[in-house]
């Protein structure tokens, strides 16, 4: 019963106003109108847009206490430490860089729903049994150098 209602707490503590908003803000990040009624995203791999919104997810990641970390590839990690720091660890998220004509949600969200899980998690007090790590990958989307199939 009581792991009933410690999870009750985080489903509660889940913020849906917050992560829209979180998306509509990274959507503004390198966002334009491809037609009318159709809005598309162009936020290249480490570029300047890239870069300011990293920035944005390390912030919202401050109030859950998370720990930043970069790897060598650039890859971006947002730990939340679990009672057993030993443990293998639960990874989530996925990438902030667009394609030219990316959509709004496409990498971002999931991204943003783990940075929103962990903030629920965090806000009810409860602490995982293994560390979680949202992380947002670098140039998951391949723009930054060109594929094989275009090269000649």
């Amino acid at each position: 019963m009581a792991q009933t209602a410690m999870k009750a707490d985080v489903v509660r503590a889940v913020d849906r106003d917050r992560l829209w908003q979180r998306l509509m803000e990274l959507g503004q990040l390198g966002g334009f109108a491809i037609e009318e009624g159709q809005e598309g995203v162009n936020r290249p791999c480490l570029s300047p847009l890239d870069r300011e919104a990293r920035r944005l997810l390390i912030g919202w990641g401050k109030p859950a206490w998370l720990a930043v970390a970069i790897d060598s590839a650039a890859n971006l990690f947002l730990r939340f430490e679990g009672r057993d720091a030993g443990a293998a660890l639960l990874l989530t998220g996925s990438h902030m860089d667009t394609e030219p004509q990316g959509g709004r949600f496409d990498g971002s969200y999931g991204v943003l729903a783990g940075l929103e899980t962990v903030a629920a998690i965090s806000a009810s007090g409860l602490r995982p049994p293994r560390p979680i790590e949202v992380v947002a990958w670098t140039n998951e989307e391949g723009g930054r150098s060109p594929r094989a199939a275009r090269a000649r």
